[in-house]
């Protein structure tokens, strides 16, 4: 949930930068536990991911509704 929520204010500022970066630090966070911790789990990682880009995709959901109710 947290990535999702991340995927999506990275993708309001409509800044790929800030979309890369925020991709980045979701698995240099996981990096570091790695290494930490030593208790970390790949599928956290993918959840992670993949929390992540379904933001960025419920975004362009949204984005791509509210341009259709506009034009209606």
């Amino acid at each position: 949930m947290t990535a999702a929520a991340i995927g999506l204010l990275a993708g309001l500022s409509r800044n790929i930068v800030t979309v890369i970066t925020a991709g980045i630090l979701i698995f240099a966070t996981f990096v570091g536990a790695a290494l930490f911790s030593g208790s970390a789990s790949y599928l956290d990682l993918i959840f992670a991911i993949l929390g992540f880009n379904a933001g960025l995709i419920n975004l362009v959901i949204a984005t791509a509704l509210v341009d259709r109710v506009r034009h209606a």
